[in-house]
């Protein structure tokens, strides 16, 4: 479906970037637009599909994921990166998953307890899924902005 987006419908989305609890009423008064007027325009955002979901950003340390991980994924020739990712879906621990141009064709986001986790997951669930070629993974430090 297309969409035509406005100055209004860019401020909404920006807001809800930021805030995705943001009640209509303060979206109204910070867009300087009417309640209904702002209801009325997340409606359309979100049947249209620009707005996909809302989402809780959770802090991994509390919920007890110490350890989190950007992991490139490399595919055999013979298995489509689709099918990659599908496979990628029921893998616990991973938490987001992309498909990528460049040396590699999947970015996934891992979540893990710890080291000897995150080891688990790595060679007995991702590296032994059909069709994973190669694996290699950055380890987050320090989160400075998540939006």
């Amino acid at each position: 479906m297309s969409i035509d987006i406005d100055e209004f419908d860019r401020a909404i989305i920006s807001a809800l970037r930021e805030n995705a609890r943001l009640s209509n009423l303060d979206l109204a008064g910070r867009i300087a637009l009417s309640h209904s007027a702002i209801s009325r325009r997340i409606k359309r955002l979100e049947e249209a599909g620009v707005i996909r979901g809302y989402r809780a950003i959770i802090d991994p340390s509390v919920v007890g994921e110490s350890v989190r991980a950007f992991t490139t994924v490399q595919r055999l020739p013979h298995v489509s990166a689709i099918e990659l990712a599908e496979a990628m879906r029921q893998v616990p621990g991973v938490i987001s998953c992309w498909i990528v141009s460049g040396d590699s064709d999947l970015m996934i986001e891992i979540a893990a307890a710890d080291m000897k986790s995150f080891s688990d997951l790595m060679l007995e669930r991702l590296q032994t899924i059909p069709g994973v070629a190669a694996t290699r993974s950055t380890f987050v430090l320090e989160a400075i902005k998540e939006t």
